[in-house]
């Protein structure tokens, strides 16, 4: 036996580190019944004010957007005269390409709005005086402007340009970010932030924009408004609130960068199911778009796939299972019940039935994946670290543990330590220990804890005294369960209250980076095998 609650535990008791990273599913030759044509544009090499980042962005969504199915033509560090030829040779693209054509335009680098005007820099810009701008740029209507007269029904422009201006005393009239424009018919202009801020550039590789941008493009059966919804929300959380993309739309139907299913709105197709078994990261992107499905042959599909060694094997079994019985008798798991107003009592009971099947599925999970001897072992650490990725909520555990040097922290030192953090449990597992582990586990009592939910285990192994292990669980209804894991109590010791005071003396040492390189020094590097998004 190898029980969750165990291996939750050890998790927490342990600490180990490394740094997060993304990683997304090379989706080659994605289906699709249009044409998908591309323009991909980033400014670096500026002699006043270079961005070290926009070329790296720029060749980011250019595989990304090859992977696809885009005929992407990719320009760097362009003049003016280029970029115009470029637009040019895309209005083309997109007018051979037909009606049907998916275009895309995405440009990375500095641009300024002056006059209500939005113009995208080349690296050749060199403005004295605010009337030269239409001279030294490229004024962005001219790209919706082309598109529009290519024909084609389906387009978006994706702008990572609001940075600072690089010509602040050249323009009088001149304000920060970029001027809002309004999409024409069948088109979408994402911003990677609201018109008059400004985004960052970022101290990584790739802004933070273009990082949740490239990672979301690739998650199968979002439609596009979906997606860009995701990436507002990870920019947010990545800059702590700093900047918020936006979008201005005039779509109508719905699009699919990566077609496939979640819920009910594109039945999924063999074709699309990912190709390598083996590829745990493949395996946690296919589950999440199905996990919200309220068909149950959604889960099928991933059961055909997968069989007994995937990770979430056990709860696509249970919830298509659930699913038909409540097909038969005309109901659905979220219209149950929903014809009256439901008494406090009632949720109260229905968190705690919810909250126990909860931790005994994912104990039943977690002995699935971890005592199959046909999987190789390390093979079996991913997918048990995609199984905890799913149902742990690292976000809250992380703000309360910093207690007040959150509200300090810039985006860059949380992004860090919130990547550190999430693998300190991830990466911290003595899976060694816990694969010669051979007790057993019982539920024995669930109650409420405040608003959230508390299942005690009771762990015996051999002769040895009980373990009494507490999850606190808080509803989430974005997830699986509607719950996920915020806390630990061994012994009703939390472990978040005991990280606090651990953390306490780095943190008034020397702050979030003092406290992520102790953890370092302290424990190592760990590699972290799998994303867990």
């Amino acid at each position: 036996m190898f029980p969750l609650a165990r291996s939750i535990l050890i998790v927490c008791l342990a600490a180990a580190w490394s740094t997060g990273a993304e990683a997304g599913i090379a989706n080659k030759g994605v289906p699709s019944d249009r044409p998908r044509i591309a323009l991909v544009i980033g400014n670096s090499a500026y002699k006043t004010a270079p961005l070290p980042n926009s070329s790296n962005d720029a060749r980011l969504i250019s595989s990304t957007l090859k992977s696809l199915g885009f005929d992407v033509a990719e320009h760097i560090d362009i003049t003016r005269r280029q970029m115009k030829r470029a637009v040019a040779a895309f209005e083309d693209r997109l007018q051979k390409a037909g009606k049907k054509a998916v275009g895309v335009f995405y440009y990375a680098g500095h641009g300024v709005q002056v006059r209500g005007k939005n113009y995208l820099l080349p690296v050749n810009a060199d403005v004295k005086k605010e009337y030269e701008v239409d001279d030294e740029a490229l004024d962005a209507s001219n790209v919706l402007e082309a598109m529009e007269f290519a024909g084609n029904e389906l387009n978006f422009v994706i702008l990572d340009a609001c940075r600072n201006n690089p010509f602040p005393r050249s323009f009088r009239s001149a304000t920060k970010g970029l001027a809002r424009m309004d999409a024409p018919s069948g088109t979408l202009i994402s911003y990677s932030t609201a018109p008059g801020d400004v985004a960052a550039d970022g101290t990584e590789e790739n802004s933070p924009y273009t990082k949740a941008l490239a990672s979301a493009m690739v998650k199968p059966g979002l439609a596009v408004e979906q997606m860009f919804k995701k990436v507002r929300v990870a920019v947010r959380f990545a800059t702590k609130d700093e900047q918020t993309p936006w979008e201005s739309s005039s779509l109508t139907g719905d699009f699919y960068f990566v077609p496939g299913s979640a819920g009910t709105i594109v039945p999924p197709t063999a074709s699309l199911l990912p190709t390598d078994t083996s590829n745990t990261s493949e395996e946690i992107a296919y589950w999440q778009s199905i996990q919200a499905s309220k068909d149950p042959n959604d889960f099928d599909s991933y059961l055909d796939r997968y069989g007994s060694e995937g990770a979430f094997t056990v709860l696509a079994r249970n919830r298509a299972k659930l699913l038909r019985a409540h097909k038969v008798d005309g109901t659905s798991p979220t219209q149950q019940g929903t014809t009256r107003i439901k008494s406090q009592q009632q949720l109260a009971a229905e968190a705690l039935i919810r909250g126990r099947k909860m931790i005994e599925e994912l104990a039943e999970s977690a002995n699935l994946v971890m005592d199959n001897d046909k999987i190789p072992f390390g093979r079996r650490i991913e997918k048990f670290r995609g199984l905890l990725g799913e149902v742990v909520d690292f976000k809250p555990m992380a703000r309360f543990v910093l207690q007040d040097h959150y509200d300090r922290a810039s985006p860059k030192e949380w992004e860090d330590f919130y990547a550190t953090y999430k693998e300190l449990f991830l990466s911290g597992y003595d899976f060694t220990s816990g694969e010669r582990w051979s007790g057993e586990y019982v539920v024995e009592k669930i109650r409420a804890y405040g608003k959230d939910t508390l299942v005690t285990v009771r762990l015996t192994q051999n002769n040895e005294d009980p373990l009494h292990v507490a999850f606190r669980v808080r509803i989430r209804p974005d997830s699986f369960f509607g719950y996920k894991i915020i806390d630990v109590l061994v012994s009703d010791l939390s472990l978040l209250v005991t990280q606090r005071a651990d953390f306490k003396p780095a943190l008034n040492s020397g702050g979030i980076r003092h406290l992520i390189a102790t953890l370092e020094r302290k424990f190592g590097k760990a590699v972290k095998p799998v994303e867990i998004p």
